[in-house]
């Protein structure tokens, strides 16, 4: 359940003392980087793979410290993060493409588009953190326990292991750089066109965040997913993609 019907191929790329690890599927025209959020990693991305794969070039980039990424000895912040990805997409000969970052993933994914232009032609940001109403640890681990309500059991078990993988050190030790990032500051000075999504049951990103968000950027677009939670990418993987598919063709 947690697999990919394409099979990738496995990229480590160093940067200092940090690894990215990059998986690639499939080999269409179009390329995708898929950027998870905090804890995870690119296994949560799966559904949304395999619909994508069937006409793009999809890359699940996994940052130090989480999925198959060794842990290192210094912490990031988002634009840490960003820099860090950036370098190592541009090592690895990727780009440009459609950038698509998951929770704190949106916070990285706009880092990124501001350090690296060159490399993004489009920025989809889905259930982007952290919620300028709720930015506390407490009220977003709250929130996570929440959404977990509303999430099929499978990601619960995906997230679980993946938390346990990158270990509460780790974790607790990038939450609050997370918190602290003020997205809706950033966003704006966004080049590339910016799609935002949200899932209309997730708690973690309400209404009034995303409308804040889109404010911040003139011109970006905004779209709810009815019925789904934060993680709408797994539970409702063929409209995800489509809306991937509008956004890198200007839709």
């Amino acid at each position: 359940m947690t697999g990919t019907k394409a099979q990738p191929t496995h990229k480590r790329v160093r940067v200092g003392e940090y690894d990215v690890d990059i998986r690639t599927y499939g080999s269409g025209a179009g390329h995708i980087v898929l950027v998870h959020g905090l804890g995870a990693s690119g296994r949560y991305f799966s559904r949304l793979v395999d619909e994508l794969a069937k006409d793009s070039t999809v890359h699940t980039l996994e940052m130090p410290g989480f999925g198959s990424a060794s842990t290192p000895h210094h912490g990031l912040d988002m634009a840490g993060f960003a820099k860090i990805s950036c370098d190592a997409l541009r090592a690895a000969g990727i780009g440009p493409a459609q950038w698509v970052g998951h929770s704190m993933g949106c916070q990285v994914v706009t880092e990124m588009a501001l350090c690296a232009p060159d490399l993004v032609t489009s920025v989809v940001l889905m259930g982007p953190t952290t919620n300028s109403g709720e930015r506390h640890a407490v009220l977003q681990g709250l929130r996570l326990a929440q959404d977990c309500l509303r999430e099929p059991p499978v990601i619960n078990w995906i997230l679980l292991t993946d938390y346990l993988r990158a270990g509460p050190r780790w974790y607790l030790r990038t939450m609050p750089k997370m918190v602290r990032h003020r997205l809706e500051e950033r966003i704006g000075r966004v080049q590339a066109p910016v799609t935002l999504v949200r899932g209309a049951k997730d708690p973690i990103v309400p209404a009034r965040w995303l409308r804040e968000l889109a404010a911040a950027r003139p011109g970006a677009v905004a779209v709810e997913l009815p019925g789904q939670p934060h993680v709408c990418m797994y539970t409702e993987p063929a409209q995800t993609a489509a809306l991937l598919r509008s956004a890198a063709h200007g839709q």
